[in-house]
């Protein structure tokens, strides 16, 4: 889940717009009408948003664009979840008041370690060896054995 935006939780954040609606319009002397004339839209359109109405589309636009700020103001920033598929289960787990706090303990240690295991992509174990005169084919066959050796050690310990 790590990098994962949240959903927008609202479109438009109405209420700073119809805001700074109408300070700049007071600031500058100007009537709905004047405005209306300036940016196109209909004055009855202008009061329904100074009083917090969604405009729509067109109408968000121009009166943006009168006011000269960037649209981006109005819409909310996704938050990016930092948490891990196993953190956020954990959550779940600790708050859940069915469980006793050992059994919250271990359901989640479980998971995470489960989640790890899963997870993990096995790498090929790969081995250059350069061509050397004391390097001879017996050498390379002793080294493939202790190598798998080595790898059934492992396998056997993971499965234990």
């Amino acid at each position: 889940m790590t990098g994962m935006p949240d959903p927008p939780s609202t479109a438009v954040d109405v209420a700073e717009l119809a805001a700074l609606l109408r300070e700049r319009r007071a600031k500058s002397g100007k009537s709905l009408r004047d405005v209306s004339a300036e940016t196109g839209v209909p004055l009855a359109t202008l009061s329904r948003v100074e009083s917090g109405k969604v405009p729509d589309l067109t109408t968000f636009r121009n009166v943006v664009a009168w006011l000269g700020i960037s649209p981006d103001r109005f819409f909310p920033t996704p938050r990016v979840r930092n948490e891990t598929t196993p953190d956020t289960i954990a959550k779940v787990l600790r708050s859940d008041s069915t469980l006793s706090e050992h059994a919250r303990e271990q359901l989640t240690s479980t998971f995470s370690q489960m989640y790890t295991m899963l997870t993990i992509k096995e790498q090929p174990v790969r081995v250059h060896l350069r061509s050397h005169r004391l390097f001879t084919p017996a050498a390379g066959d002793l080294l493939a054995n202790i190598l798998h050796d080595i790898l059934r050690a492992l396998t056997q310990e993971k499965d234990s």
